[in-house]
């Protein structure tokens, strides 16, 4: 067995190192500063939300149905843009062609009709005494049919250049043929959709929430949208009040003009819809909660030590959520760091968390 043997000037040295450096660099090493990130409590306008979903849909849409039955001549492709009063579909025309043909000469014979009938009643007028009365009433009563005979050859005209005038279908506004549903060479029937057109006009956001809260959203409150990993703002443009028996929700009508860039038609959207009155309330953000068994609470860093303050939570909003306790607008609060942190701890601030 070894003895280790110190003498009484090697004892004397060591303890002098120990009292000259030794016991804070110990100290130092058993009890480091805790790096942490900070963000200032803040006084924010706040009401209570409810996370909803939806789609983004164009006012500017329109689905092309058959009102006149017929095979289909040309249909634009896919993806075509087209302008205001542009063809989109053409029915095929030959046989209400041949139709109109034949309405137009029975107008013209019709026509003849009724001037040879004028003509002949004048003459029978002229003739006097020489004719009797009897004569005359036939022969007016036959130029009146005549005339009658004329009315409905014209009306079956305007009938079929009406029908042919439906036999083309023209876009109502600029945009693109977002779907093709029937073919050229297809037989259309009445009210079988033929082609689809959408246009970036009047975009929203159309989302449904529980029926519920069909009484907290009014129009014109301010909503925050997430549609496609960006965030924006958009103002309720309508709610319609009656809720679906099956899902319990309603509907809420969002203006989407305001989101630039303009999202695309048909785009998921989520929403935090308010369901109250904004009121000012001092708010921290959510990651500056800690929940412990003892309750929940945050760390304010005043100098360079942790202070735990028990706090109470009450409204939230996005990534902030309104707290009640020993807090005053301004402190720094832990927000990254606090889970391992004890009261009185120290701590060193390493990055500030963007408002």
């Amino acid at each position: 067995m070894k003895v280790l043997h110190i003498t009484t000037g090697s004892a004397a040295l060591v303890v002098a190192a120990w009292l000259l450096g030794g016991a804070p660099a110990l100290a130092v090493a058993q009890n480091p500063a805790a790096p942490v990130r900070v963000a200032s409590a803040e006084l924010r306008r706040l009401s209570p939300t409810v996370p909803v979903s939806g789609q983004v849909q164009s006012q500017s849409s329109v689905d092309f149905a058959a009102s006149v039955e017929g095979n289909l001549a040309w249909v634009a492709d896919v993806g075509t843009p087209v302008k205001q009063g542009q063809i989109v579909a053409r029915l095929d025309t030959a046989q209400l062609s041949l139709q109109r043909a034949e309405a137009a000469a029975r107008v013209t014979r019709a026509q003849i009709a009724l001037k040879q009938a004028q003509r002949e009643f004048e003459r029978l007028s002229a003739a006097g005494d020489a004719i009797t009365r009897e004569q005359l009433d036939l022969q007016e009563n036959a130029r009146d049919l005549a005339r009658s005979d004329l009315d409905i050859a014209k009306a079956s005209q305007h009938e079929l250049e009406e029908k042919l005038s439906r036999m083309e279908f023209r876009a109502p506004f600029s945009g693109v043929v977002v779907e093709r549903v029937k073919r050229a060479g297809e037989y259309a029937a009445l009210g079988d959709v033929i082609v689809r057109l959408g246009g970036n006009g009047g975009l929203e956001i159309h989302l449904f929430m529980p029926l519920r809260h069909v009484r907290a959203v009014t129009p014109g409150s301010e909503v925050l949208v997430h549609i496609d990993g960006a965030e924006a703002h958009a103002p309720v443009k309508s709610v319609v009040p009656v809720g679906d028996p099956r899902s319990q929700s309603f509907e809420v009508v969002l203006d989407a003009q305001r989101i630039q860039p303009l999202p695309a038609i048909g785009a998921l959207a989520h929403a935090d819809l308010p369901l109250g009155v904004p009121q000012q309330l001092l708010a921290v953000p959510r990651d500056a909660l800690i929940i412990r068994s003892d309750g929940m609470s945050v760390f304010r860093v005043r100098g360079a030590k942790a202070e735990k303050v028990a706090v109470t939570t009450g409204v939230a909003d996005g990534d902030w959520i309104a707290v009640e306790g020993g807090l005053a607008a301004g402190d720094k609060i832990v927000t990254r760091g606090g889970e391992s942190l004890h009261d009185q701890d120290t701590v060193q601030v390493i990055a500030a968390a963007a408002p």
